[in-house]
């Protein structure tokens, strides 16, 4: 096959895994959009770096379009970094497919996991936007999965699928049907087990725990980058709180940027957070901006108690590069659109759970909910509730909100802790244990959610074990290229 059809063949795979996510959501193309990957990539290294970052350009030029609202330059610098990740996996391909095809059910999944892992750290604090197993929440029952090792148990699974698939296609006679058998008993095991995992150690969540009523406020804002009435949205937010009066609420949830102003510099914003906590009686999570001097400031969370006392601030420790803050801003300052971050972000020192009556909460603020260590570090700590307050006003009406969301969900499904998913204009919803979305709103409304939601008695196996998985998977995707690396070298010339 000549390299431009091939080319041409990987962008429309790659283009096919991203309408497996939401919001088109086909998520049964994951099952085999990764096939023609597995089966072109086998020639060099240096080609299968050429197919897969063609892959990666299909895939994440499409699933993250959004991203040129802002610019796009931006877009394309960050489909082209990322891309890069899936180059790697097709070098990595070229080498370790050289193996037994026995063993290419593990190698792929492996060489997959450890590149999903990594493109989480780097470069700058990484970007997990795009792990499989955010295309599979219409599936809840293969979230529960999860559980075991985290979400990349799913991209396991997928990348197993995936590569039983290709197999089939490239054996003959009975081997096809061994691989091709292999593949549909692979998919009809994960319903059973699905259901099997929760129960592996006994535990269920939410037992003996408290029902706590809980209400998100979406106070709207405008779509895009622009420039808002700072004190109008923090008036909505206490005006839609006010009318929660006679709902017996237990937690209020106001989302990020809900208060634009610091209100421990203005009193007016802090007398009407304290109007509304006393309004509905309740505690509540506010999402504010808080000054640290005339050049920076904190994204933070607080806690209000019933009275309207701040008990507890959480300033977020994973901040958004080239959102909230522009990295080696001395020498990027030329770059376009950089006019859109005028002021940079501080980091927090560390995280903060909030005592809320006797149920301890992570606060977790919009970009740091993408990331399974950080929120599962937060829940074995005590966490048995999550917040998520986010901000995705700047998206406008693209698929940035479902997909965020749907990281909210993956959260739950891994951790096992259900999550109040608080967006400022949109989508705001309430998260079970399970992964499963119960009431949520619709983009650009103002509004509220009341619903009751059940604490986790108990969590997950992989919110007690933590990231073994992908430490896993690199020492067997070392072990499979250093064996492909050597098969090649041994053979005569």
């Amino acid at each position: 096959m000549t390299r431009v059809p091939s080319l041409a063949i990987l962008l429309f795979a790659g283009l096919a895994l991203s309408f497996a996510f939401p919001e088109p959501s086909l998520a049964p193309l994951a099952w085999v959009a990764i096939v023609p990957l597995l089966l072109i990539a086998r020639d060099s290294p240096r080609r299968g770096f050429a197919l897969g970052t063609a892959f990666g350009v299909g895939f994440f030029g499409s699933l993250l379009i959004w991203v040129s609202v802002v610019g796009w330059a931006a877009w394309a610098v960050l489909v082209i970094m990322e891309s890069l990740f899936i180059g790697l996996f097709g070098a990595g391909w070229a080498i370790a497919s050289r193996s037994d095809r026995r063993w290419w059910p593990l190698i792929a999944p492996a060489l997959w996991v450890t590149l999903e892992a990594l493109r989480s750290l780097v470069p700058v604090v990484g970007f997990p936007w795009g792990e499989l197993a955010q295309s599979q929440t219409v599936f809840p029952w293969l979230l529960q999965i999860s559980q075991v090792g985290g979400a990349k148990t799913v991209s396991v699974v997928l990348v197993t699928v995936n590569t039983l698939v290709a197999l089939a296609l490239l054996s003959k006679g009975p081997a096809r049907m061994r691989w091709g058998g292999g593949a549909v008993a692979t998919i009809v095991a994960l319903v059973p087990l699905s259901y099997v995992v929760p129960r592996i150690d006994g535990s269920t969540a939410g037992e003996q725990s408290r029902v706590l009523r809980v209400a998100i406020v979406q106070g709207n804002a405008s779509p895009g980058v622009v420039v808002e009435d700072e004190l109008a949205r923090v008036e909505r937010h206490l005006r839609l709180t006010e009318q929660l009066v006679d709902e017996h609420i237990d937690l209020v949830v106001w989302p990020e940027s809900a208060v634009g102003i610091d209100p421990f510099e203005d009193p007016r914003v802090m007398a009407m957070i304290v109007r509304a906590a006393r309004a509905v009686d309740a505690p509540m999570i506010v999402g504010a901006n808080l000054e640290t001097d005339q050049n920076n400031y904190n994204v933070a969370t607080l806690h209000v108690s019933a009275e309207g006392d701040v008990l507890e601030v959480y300033r977020k420790t994973h901040l958004v590069p080239f959102g909230e803050y522009l990295p080696a801003r001395r020498w990027l300052s030329w770059l376009p659109g950089v006019e859109q971050i005028p002021r940079d972000a501080v980091a927090g020192s560390e995280p903060t759970n909030f005592e809320v009556g006797d149920t301890e909460v992570a606060t977790v603020i919009s970009f740091e909910g993408d990331f399974g260590p950080l929120v599962r570090d937060r829940v074995a700590q005590g966490a048995r509730l999550i917040t998520v307050a986010t901000n995705t006003s700047t998206w406008k009406n693209s698929w940035a909100s479902a997909q965020h969301l749907a990281m909210s969900q993956v959260r739950a499904a891994e951790t096992r802790v259900p999550v109040v998913h608080a967006a400022l204009s949109g989508i705001s919803a309430a998260v079970g244990f399970d992964g499963v979305v119960g009431q949520r709103t619709e983009l650009y409304t103002e509004g509220t959610i009341v619903f009751d939601m059940v604490p986790s008695a108990d969590i997950s196996i992989y919110a007690r074990t933590g990231e073994w998985l992908p430490l896993l998977c690199l020492v067997g995707s070392l072990i499979a290229l250093f064996a492909g690396w050597r098969r090649r070298s041994t053979v005569p010339a």
